[in-house]
């Protein structure tokens, strides 16, 4: 049986070092490694199956969000969370758009992180604070989000917003992905939980 093990990919020793006794002290059974993010951390990355990766945007000579983009062309099933000093609301959409199970800032409290290593290893998803979450839905999704939690049913948002039922139907299956809804009641019940309904009509 394979051991179960993580990787940490941070250009800062010490900082790479604190998260790796935090993910040790949370996560007994896995075994953390270390990788400072320079050439070649894409084949790190893909060339071990890891229990999960996180991964910084700020790397030596290059982007985070690009090696993520070619981690996940090449290994897509591994779980990577983008943990970066950078804002949720600046790159947390790109990062989930771009294939990353979480984006973390490094603003947040380490048992933050713990909370989302504990999601992403339960198969949960795009782990994003309220205002960047809404960010990560296009303004039509947002119209479309708000008309069904108004009780419309498809032919009426078509209606109303002088589309298609069909294309309805695709904004409504990017929402349920998007939000990690299973029905139309998760769906609105997470939508008005998280505060991304609009109260205008």
């Amino acid at each position: 049986m394979n051991e179960k093990q993580a990787l940490v990919v941070d250009d800062h020793p010490i900082l790479r070092d604190g998260i790796k006794h935090l993910l040790e002290k949370a996560f007994p059974s896995i075994q953390i490694r270390e990788s400072q993010g320079a050439d070649g951390v894409v084949e790190e990355i893909c060339g071990f199956s890891w229990t999960f990766v996180t991964l910084d945007i700020n790397l030596p000579g290059q982007n985070g969000l690009h090696v993520l983009k070619q981690a996940k062309a090449r290994c897509p099933r591994t779980p990577i969370i983008v943990f970066s000093l950078f804002s949720e609301d600046s790159y947390g959409p790109r990062a989930i758009r771009t294939g990353a199970s979480a984006y973390v800032s490094k603003d947040r409290s380490p048992l933050e992180l713990v909370d989302v290593v504990k999601s992403v290893l339960r198969g949960e998803k795009q782990h994003l604070s309220k205002a960047t979450l809404r960010l990560l839905l296009s303004d039509r999704e947002t119209e479309v989000l708000n008309l069904i939690a108004k009780g419309m049913d498809r032919k009426q948002i078509a209606q109303t917003l002088g589309i298609n039922t069909k294309t309805v139907s695709t904004y409504k299956a990017r929402l349920l992905h998007k939000l990690d809804a299973r029905t139309t009641v998760d769906l609105i019940r997470f939508a008005g939980d998280e505060g991304l309904l609009n109260d205008s009509d």
